[in-house]
């Protein structure tokens, strides 16, 4: 876990630096949202989760971007960051298309999944997904977002904010 969480930190400063040095290229964006997911139960049924997520991504062209995204999740709102039942990290490519302050993308990559042991002991998977970004000036937009691990063994629908340094233009 120490390993996984070293990369996702490497990563996001490798991506600050890339911003950086071209500004006008690269877009940095963050974001975090509440979402409600489910996790496919070893017996056959689903469980509903309440999930906090983060993602972080750097969007290279209007188009084309990587995202990373954190999340975890428990069916207690007490335990949700204290002892959360699900934790998942996804890396994902994200294509999509931007017009006037709306845009629309798809999510593919891989992801990984620390299932509490009385679910399904799935710990690894392909991940995909789509959203919607509704920006309300340049910088800020309000995020609709689906994401499903290793065909349905965890998905999640998302509420949240994105920020994009520098703005989406």
């Amino acid at each position: 876990m120490r390993k996984l969480i070293g990369c996702l930190l490497l990563g996001l400063c490798l991506m600050s630096s890339a911003a950086h040095a071209e500004g006008d290229v690269a877009k940095l964006y963050y974001g975090a949202g509440f979402t409600d997911g489910s996790v496919d139960i070893a017996n056959g049924s689903d469980k509903s989760l309440g999930t906090v997520s983060a993602v972080v991504g750097l969007q290279f062209l209007d188009f084309l971007g990587v995202e990373l995204s954190v999340g975890v999740g428990s069916d207690q709102t007490d335990s949700i960051l204290s002892d959360p039942l699900v934790n998942y990290q996804a890396a994902l490519l994200r294509i999509g298309y931007r017009w006037d302050r709306t845009g629309i993308y798809v999510l593919a990559g891989q992801a990984r999944l620390d299932l509490d042991s009385k679910f399904n002991n799935t710990d690894a998977g392909n991940a995909i997904g789509f959203g919607i970004n509704l920006f309300g000036n340049a910088t800020t937009s309000l995020n609709f977002s689906v994401l499903d691990i290793d065909d349905g063994a965890f998905r999640t629908a998302t509420i949240g904010f994105q920020y994009y340094i520098g703005g989406f233009r």
